[in-house]
């Protein structure tokens, strides 16, 4: 016979076994394919039956059309994995997964088209997300509960109560899951309120909620909602994410310990969230915009998880594991060693270069008469670069900048004269030059909002730079641009050891190793402008 799974009276029969399903968040593509095999044993050992995991388009389909489900990204082996160990496993294949990961894991081409609407109907969208999806159906169809996998749960979307309420989209997505074969339970994920619920509702679908500390009212919310089917809780939010620059904050165990033992007792599928964070490799971490104010997410992603960032088991770890042994009635065993790191010393500085060197190497160059987004031309992020030569009058010129994304640093006659900021109000640089002046605008990109309703978060210079001439007091649209490209895909192939002061520069740094092993990076005294 094979594997059964069926829901009965608001409980889960696993081939006949009445299971009450404790998952962690852990995600493949934010942890070393060396360590997956650690990881999985210690949410085991932590007392989990079950993972969860994102799939983030914007690794898997960098380029459109282009796929890649190879070495860190083999989400099947990884998912196999997991089912070796006896884990089984909630799927959240996105399109959208938030998850304080850039562009909540859309890619970058997918803002290419300026009309498209995204997380919505719009054929111009789902023609750009199908591809994906039916290719994610094709890689994990093997690991599907019904074909002797461990996927028990796949779900459809991601909060999309706080987004908006397109139930023609829900259904669509469900369909085309179907339609390529998957046939396993799926769920949704919202916050814990009626209008949340309702708006991320869709017909065939189970709800859970998502929230941090009130069991009893969560779930009191979800039973009121969805009177027929089980309490499920998909983001039990036992960590807190921080932004750059914020200080890292631990949460009290007795809360931890709190909304964990009510959820044990009035859910019976519960997913700490995350249960081991990882890190936002490569430059994918997300951003916020919120009242009026752009936040960044770091790189690392350990969010006051019980299994931090290296590895390693925290309090809140050994916390909740007793809470859901006691509440197993099982013994704890722990055979998992923590991953030590190891400090190799002072790295030294060997060589650099900078920008004026490297930029013909790493950029791609073309010529346009006006600005172009770093999406148009091509790139998800890094550094983009908008040459000009102007004339200008001998009273001098007022420079009125468009929308900064999201740090802009200007260069006048090839030296630096000041950075600008996202958040700034009006942005505007009085030139005092004449004549025929050379212009360089460098704009970075501190990664694309991952949540919330400006998802089109277009990066450089968005709109027309404006050039007001003091002599008559008129304006007009600055024009003819180069426009150079780097995306930090690749570094230098050499180093000369020059660059002027204020421009971006690569430093190589070497350190002493005799045998490799996990360490930290400390930037001490690194500052940013």
């Amino acid at each position: 016979m094979g594997n059964t799974f069926e829901i009965k009276n608001k409980k889960i029969y696993i081939n006949g076994k009445r299971t009450k399903i404790i998952s962690g968040s852990v995600h493949y593509f934010r942890i070393h394919p060396c360590y997956w095999k650690d990881r999985l044993l210690k949410l085991k050992e932590m007392g989990c039956n079950c993972i969860e995991t994102y799939v983030a388009m914007n690794l898997h389909e960098k380029e459109e059309g282009v796929f890649d489900f190879s070495g860190w990204l083999d989400v099947s082996s990884f998912l196999r994995l997991a089912q070796d160990l006896g884990l089984y496993v909630i799927l959240r294949p996105g399109p959208y997964i938030c998850s304080e990961w850039d562009l909540g894991g859309l890619p970058y081409w997918i803002l290419k088209d300026k009309n498209i609407h995204l997380r919505t109907s719009d054929p111009l969208y789902l023609k750009k997300i199908t591809p994906f999806l039916i290719e994610v159906c094709k890689q994990v169809k093997n690991n599907l509960f019904s074909h002797g996998g461990n996927i028990l749960f796949w779900q459809i979307e991601n909060e999309y109560g706080s987004y908006g309420s397109d139930k023609a989209y829900l259904e669509y997505l469900k369909n085309l899951f179907v339609e390529n074969g998957v046939d396993c339970e799926f769920i949704s994920s919202d916050g814990d309120t009626a209008f949340l619920l309702q708006n991320g509702s869709c017909d065939g679908v189970m709800e859970s909620v998502n929230y941090r500390y009130d069991s009893p009212r969560a779930l009191k919310a979800l039973k009121a909602f969805s009177p027929s089917q089980p309490g499920a809780v998909l983001e039990l939010w036992n960590g807190r994410g921080y932004r750059v620059g914020d200080k890292f904050i631990r949460r009290d165990l007795k809360e931890v310990a709190f909304s964990l033992k009510t959820a044990l007792k009035g859910a019976e599928i519960i997913n700490l969230y995350p249960a081991h964070g990882g890190t936002n490799f490569g430059l994918y971490n997300g951003a916020l915009d919120l009242k009026e104010e752009f936040l960044i997410q770091p790189n690392s992603y350990d969010c006051d998880a019980p299994i931090n960032e290296y590895g390693q088991r925290t309090k809140k770890y050994y916390v909740e594991q007793k809470i859901i042994h006691d509440y197993l009635n099982k013994p704890i065993e722990n055979t998992c060693e923590d991953v030590l790191l190891t400090a190799f010393g002072k790295a030294k500085l060997v060589d650099s270069i900078g920008y004026s060197n490297f930029r013909d190497s790493l950029s791609k160059t073309i010529s346009s008469p006006y600005l172009l987004s770093m999406e148009e031309v091509g790139q998800r992020g890094g550094v983009i670069v908008y040459s000009t030569t102007q004339f200008i009058d001998k009273k001098g010129a007022i420079l009125h900048f468009p929308i900064i994304h999201d740090v802009m640093h200007l260069y006048v006659d090839g030296k630096y004269v000041k950075t600008f900021y996202r958040d700034e109000k009006n942005p505007e640089y009085f030139l005092r030059k004449h004549g025929n002046v050379e212009l360089c605008f460098v704009l970075e990109s501190l990664g694309h909002i991952n949540y919330g309703f400006n998802l089109k978060d277009y990066k450089g210079l968005v709109g027309d730079i404006v050039l007001e001439d003091l002599n008559y007091k008129v304006k007009a649209i600055m024009m003819n641009y180069r426009i150079s490209s780097i995306s930090f895909d690749a570094l230098p192939l050499s180093f000369d050891g020059s660059w002027r002061l204020h421009e971006p520069v690569f430093y190589k740094y070497e350190i002493d190793v005799d045998e490799p092993k996990d360490t930290i990076l400390h930037l001490k005294g690194f500052t940013r402008v």
